[in-house]
């Protein structure tokens, strides 16, 4: 490997020897001596001084550095050159001045700082990335079923006046797309009654409690009206759902003697028809 120093880098070289012959000959004379622990204080005394010149500290680096390597301390050794290398890239240890060891090392450590000092100015030149644009959120897609049902219902107050509680069976088919579930229901008996009723569901668990409202229809008594519905829907296996309804209804008629209240309890099973 061929050592050697531009014209430029030989000329820093020789006015920072000259700079500091003049102002620290005692530093040179103890390196040249092979006496490098007084050589080490010596040029650091230059590097601290208030009143030494930037080329009085610079070649005292250079030779603090050699000094140092001298007696062995690599690392503050390779501290000193880095310093010297981004200061001063295009000097180049001397080989008949120094040791090859220590020309290497140096021209190792030059080459390092050459390639980060690259690597930023290649990095600015480069243009910012382009941030992608933002991807549109997926479409929420809600779930819709069909769900015949079959069930039971119990008057708690006794329907249309009856002091007893009333049984009737009847079927229906709800209608549900996300959390919201609307269905028709008849009830079956010698004056059929009609429950139109919507609501939402809670939660997404099994078990879904619901809240909705009830319109009813008994045309065969001319009576009407309508309330409120809580109850809940839970999954079973194989897409059969279990219900049940609790309805609070109002009902108005002329009769002073057919209550106008009504108190229901629905409980049935359904099946789910997955649309989508």
């Amino acid at each position: 490997m061929g050592w050697f120093m531009s014209p430029r880098a030989s000329l820093v070289l020789m006015l920072l020897l000259s700079s500091l012959a003049q102002a620290e000959p005692e530093g040179l004379q103890l390196y040249e001596g092979g006496d490098y622990e007084a050589a080490i204080q010596a040029f650091t005394r230059v590097l601290t001084a208030p009143d030494s010149t930037q080329k009085e500290r610079d070649l005292a680096r250079l030779y603090l550095a050699a000094s140092l390597h001298a007696v062995g301390q690599v690392e503050q050794t390779q501290q000193h050159l880095e310093v010297l290398a981004r200061e001063y890239p295009e000097l180049r240890m001397d080989p008949v001045r120094f040791l090859p060891e220590l020309v290497e090392l140096a021209e190792s450590i030059r080459a390092r700082v050459e390639r980060e000092r690259m690597a930023r100015e290649q990095a600015l030149r480069q243009p910012p990335p382009q941030q992608a644009p933002a991807a549109s959120p997926a479409p929420v897609v809600r779930a819709v079923h069909l769900r015949p049902e079959a069930f039971g219902l119990v008057e708690a107050l006794g329907l249309l006046g009856s002091q007893q509680p009333t049984w009737q069976l009847g079927g229906g088919l709800a209608y549900g797309q996300g959390n919201l579930e609307g269905s028709a229901r008849v009830l079956l008996g010698g004056s059929p009654i009609f429950h139109v009723q919507g609501g939402v569901l809670l939660g997404h668990a099994a078990f879904q409690p619901y809240l909705g409202l009830r319109a009813v229809l008994v045309p065969g008594e001319k009576s009407y009206g309508g309330g409120a519905v809580v109850g809940g829907r839970f999954a079973l296996p194989a897409g059969f759902v279990a219900l049940v309804d609790v309805g609070a209804e109002y009902l108005p008629n002329d009769d002073d003697f057919v209550r106008p209240f009504a108190l229901t309890v629905q409980a049935g099973l359904g099946f789910d028809i997955r649309l989508r």
